[in-house]
């Protein structure tokens, strides 16, 4: 039988590797989850790497850190083998890590105090990489509304992994074991994607090494919510960039998913009592579905008149999306731009091969 971590004095060394690029808003509420993380400070090291910001980011990292000797700071301002963005600065932290297991997140999460040892806690003997769950902290209603998107998505992840049909990691709030990471040669070794977390599932995947997703309180991550509808659409056209690499069951999903709105649409002009009650039935389903993820995760459950503003927000931004997809409108994230191939610096940086 697979051996699951019980004891304390079973905990292995981890290394939580985080990417950081002009996140001076939010740089200090990641780092103080971390650093409340409960795990013991000397089986632990943090990781982090400045991404050629050009914000406060570099200077807020350090003043933290100063009097933390297991975090350490790396200035990234070159590119190794095939990595670029994210997966350029992972890749290179990895090589400075020394832990068993590697944890990633990213900078506008906050972790909770116990997201390592839930996580350790998946790792049986054949596992080799393992995903929490994330949702947008709530606020106002927008942030609620995204909040409800992404936990939502997280729920179909989760449906897929019960169904034992493995389908992603989730990049900000995950762990690898360091020996399947370096089967795979790393990041500089693997085809860059803007679904970088996607492509190392695959790869270590693809090596024998089994796979766990958590929906837990316990490693839900508290994203922060995307102030901006302009802001938001460009993050859903990166990611409808990097879906052209998932797998055929997620794409598959992903047009269905698309598909509803104009044959509910075209459905309405033929029997409006009809495409009435295929909505009413989408929606009490989708309802009731994220209700269920409310109480697996142990969060306080949306109201209904959530669920309902949440509808026609889902509505409204898969058109909304979609047209924005096709439109000839650069993608651009933290000053840079992303396009069907690859990750290119829009900014003046020192980045060499």
């Amino acid at each position: 039988m697979p051996k699951k971590l019980s004891e304390p004095t079973d905990y292995p060394k981890v290394s939580i590797l985080l990417a950081a690029r002009n996140e001076e808003k939010l740089i200090e509420r990641s780092l103080e989850s971390i650093n409340k993380l409960n795990y013991p400070k000397d089986k632990i090291e943090i990781l982090i790497g400045n991404d050629a910001s050009t914000d406060r980011t570099k200077f807020l990292i350090e003043k933290f850190i100063s009097n933390k000797p297991e975090f350490t700071l790396y200035h990234i301002d070159k590119t190794i083998g095939k990595g670029r963005g994210k997966a350029n600065v992972l890749g290179q932290l990895a090589h400075h890590a020394s832990g068993e297991f590697y944890f990633i997140t990213d900078v506008d999460v906050k972790v909770p105090e116990n997201w390592v040892l839930d996580l350790l806690n998946e790792f049986e003997d054949n596992v080799g990489i393992v995903s929490g769950t994330t949702m947008c902290d709530r606020g106002g209603i927008f942030a609620t509304l995204q909040g409800m998107d992404w936990l939502h998505f997280m729920g179909y992840i989760k449906a897929f992994a019960n169904a034992g049909i493995g389908c992603t990691s989730v990049g900000n709030n995950m762990a690898v074991r360091a020996k399947a990471y370096w089967e795979t040669g790393g990041y500089e070794k693997i085809d860059f994607s803007i679904t970088e977390d996607y492509k190392l599932f695959k790869e270590v995947t693809s090596r024998g090494w089994d796979w766990r997703t958590n929906l837990s309180k316990d490693c839900l991550g508290l994203a922060w919510y995307i102030p901006s509808v302009k802001e938001m659409l460009h993050q859903r056209k990166r990611w409808l960039i990097g879906a052209k690499e998932l797998p055929l069951n997620w794409k598959s999903m992903i047009i269905l998913y698309g598909l509803f709105i104009p044959a509910l649409f075209t459905l309405f002009f033929i029997d409006y009592k009809l495409a009435m009650l295929f909505w009413g039935a989408k929606f009490l389903i989708q309802s009731i579905f994220i209700y269920s993820l409310n109480i697996k995760s142990e969060t306080r459950p949306f109201s209904f008149w959530q669920m309902l503003i949440y509808e026609l927000y889902v509505l409204l931004n898969t058109v909304i999306t979609a047209f924005f997809y096709i439109l000839p409108i650069k993608s651009v994230w933290k000053g840079r731009e992303y396009n069907e191939d690859y990750l290119k610096d829009s900014v003046d940086t020192n980045v060499t091969e």
